[in-house]
């Protein structure tokens, strides 16, 4: 449920900035449907979840945007760069529902 959540808030605040810190156009409507991608996978992730490592290639496409969006402001750059590597990372590293599970009082 932590995946879920931290997912949300990710995705909430991307979307949230894809409007408000000076994005061109193209690079805010690109952030703001990666955002929505993103908790669409992580919702699905609940119940499979193998699925977060979509998240991973959006992350990467994320950071492209970052990158070469020379005509969004330097924060909004840098808001992109950040919440791809946070988002990346979190796909990436095995959660609780990974691994083998313990037996308590053993």
């Amino acid at each position: 449920m932590r995946f879920f959540t931290a997912h949300l808030v990710i995705a909430g605040w991307l979307l949230l900035a894809a409007f408000v810190l000076g994005h061109a156009p193209g690079a805010g409507a690109l952030a703001g449907l990666v955002s929505v991608l993103v908790a669409t996978i992580a919702f699905a992730a609940i119940s499979w979840p193998p699925i977060r490592f979509i998240n991973a290639p959006l992350a990467l496409f994320l950071a492209g945007v970052a990158l070469f969006s020379i005509d969004s402001s330097a924060i909004a750059r840098m808001n992109d760069a950040f919440l791809s590597a946070l988002i990346f990372a979190l796909s990436v590293v095995p959660g609780r529902a990974w691994g083998e599970t313990r037996q308590q009082g053993i």
